[in-house]
């Protein structure tokens, strides 16, 4: 036994982690309650980046020795890695468990925290990191990289400048401060702080994303899609939707702030690049489109859709508050003068589109026994909604998928500022007529087409307009009698008012399609 040991730890020694697994996995198999030799045989599949292998080895330990904190920690760290996020919170918490105060359990479990989006809850692991050991670089910077994400500015630029007094020669905390700094509108302190990040890691897409958000708070949009443009090409391949649909987004800013011919042509040159490098795109196609008023899209991509409402989730009912978002509210007032109140009697309402539940908040208000479901095709969006405790079930779908499949039937259907995602609408009308029982109730809103006397139209932002009379031509053709169609401000984009109706039609005709 100790040729063998010596044999493993001489391996080891010389990293030949493959070789001292293989003898480490002797001597588990001779002595089957030494925990020690697993977990060595684990260790050495970690560092080979076999990770599976290495989990099911640390999980071993566990079975030999459940309090192990170690292998609770080393489980913890890789189902992170495998982006198994709720499992590596549940391992972190069982070595809290054995040792609440353990520095690296808290880390693991703010960091998954962090990655579900879950940042207040990281935020206070990072800060019980902090009162453990002040000086932590890792808690710091987290701290500071947090608090950003939160919107709390001051403190994100608080931390990152106490990041770099302990690493002045690290870039991140830089780039921290200096996005902290340009949401605070100091720009001199960002400017400077982004200067010396770039002086240590030129190469760097979150600089690059970063200087452009400098340039595009002072308004200078060539400088700003420059930059935007080249953390794009230095991502390349490892480009995501999310990356795209921000660039879109800064395009349409762009063009939308300057509409001078020379920045009009700036936006389309970007925008050729854009599609020359990637070809076949969905995000980038109907981006194109939308910007170049170009008319060959219908409704938005599913994945596009997904990707914009995933990444909005865990600030989505700030961002709409700043937004003067009052499409609920008039929606749940115009229906509460039709769905009557009845007692003793719940009744079934379906939120199409439910987001984060801001529906169904303001219609409990008067129907607060009603039983409500949700659909959604975001599903960080639901894990919102479902804190609420406002659905009876909620469904995580495309509303044209789930009303297909969908068999039940509701006696009111609302959708609040979903159908801008979607211009042709004959095929949602066609398939709610099934969805609403007779003498039900369909409450919407439509964002008002001013461009042109088009049915619908995409409108540079990427989302869809509407005519009125349109609307309504498609609800008498599948049997619905419209009750109100008011029009009114329906929320804010920057300085400007978004105009819209708000609709509530009543099923009054049995309309059978083939």
């Amino acid at each position: 036994m100790e040729d063998l040991e010596k044999n493993a730890l001489d391996l080891l020694k010389s990293r030949e982690y493959e070789r001292a697994a293989k003898v480490y996995l002797q001597l588990a198999m001779k002595f089957p309650d030494n925990e020690d030799y697993l977990a060595h045989a684990a260790n050495c599949y970690d560092s080979l980046k076999e990770k599976k292998v290495a989990l099911s080895l640390y999980k071993k330990v566990l079975t030999v020795n459940p309090h192990s904190i170690s292998a609770l920690l080393n489980v913890s760290t890789i189902y992170y890695e495998l982006k198994k996020i709720e499992k590596s919170v549940a391992y972190a918490e069982q070595a809290l468990d054995q040792q609440k105060d353990n520095f690296a359990a808290i880390m693991n479990r703010g960091n998954a925290l962090y990655a579900m989006g879950n940042y207040n809850a990281a935020l206070h692991c990072y800060e019980q990191m902090f009162k453990i050991n002040p000086h932590s670089y890792n808690a710091i910077l987290n701290i500071a990289n947090t608090s950003y994400n939160l919107g709390l500015f001051e403190q994100a630029a608080l931390y990152a400048d106490k990041a770099i007094a302990l690493r002045p020669n690290s870039a991140d905390p830089y780039i921290i401060a200096g996005n902290a700094y340009i949401e605070l509108h100091q720009n001199e302190q960002a400017t400077r702080a982004l200067k010396q990040a770039s002086e240590l890691a030129p190469l760097s897409d979150w600089l690059c994303n970063s200087i452009s958000n400098l340039f595009q708070k002072v308004g200078n949009w060539r400088q700003a899609l420059h930059y935007a443009w080249k953390a794009m090409t230095l991502k390349g391949a490892h480009t995501t939707i999310d990356d795209h649909i921000n660039f879109a987004a800064l395009l349409y800013a762009a063009q939308d702030e300057d509409e001078s011919p020379e920045s009009q042509q700036l936006v389309d040159g970007y925008i050729t690049r854009w599609e020359k490098a990637y070809p076949d795109h969905p995000v980038i196609h109907h981006a194109a489109s939308a910007l170049r008023h170009v008319q060959d899209i219908q409704t938005m991509d599913l994945g596009y859709v997904k990707s914009l409402f995933d990444g909005f989730a865990s600030s989505f009912d700030e961002i709409l508050a700043e937004l003067d978002y009052k499409v609920p509210d008039l929606i749940a007032q115009h229906l509460k003068d039709y769905l009557k109140i009845k007692l003793f009697k719940k009744r079934r309402i379906l939120d199409l589109g439910c987001g984060t539940g801001l529906c169904a908040q303001a219609l409990k208000q008067y129907f607060p026994n009603e039983e409500y479901f949700g659909v959604d095709i975001s599903e960080c969006m639901l894990d919102v909604a479902d804190k609420k405790n406002l659905y009876q079930a909620l469904f995580a779908d495309d509303i044209l998928s789930f009303l297909e499949t969908n068999s039940e039937v509701y006696h009111a259907v609302v959708a609040g500022d979903v159908l801008t995602y979607i211009g042709e609408l004959k095929p949602l009308f066609r398939l709610l007529t099934k969805a609403v029982k007779f003498n039900g109730y369909l409450a919407f809103s439509i964002t008002k087409n001013l461009v042109n006397n088009q049915d619908f139209y995409l409108v540079p932002s990427g989302r869809f307009v509407h005519s009125l009379s349109y609307v309504q031509r498609l609800l008498k053709y599948c049997g619905f009698k419209t009750l109100v169609a008011e029009e009114a401000i329906l929320r804010h984009e920057g300085a400007k008012k978004v105009s819209g109706y708000v609709i509530i039609a009543q099923k009054e005709i049995e309309v059978i399609f083939e």
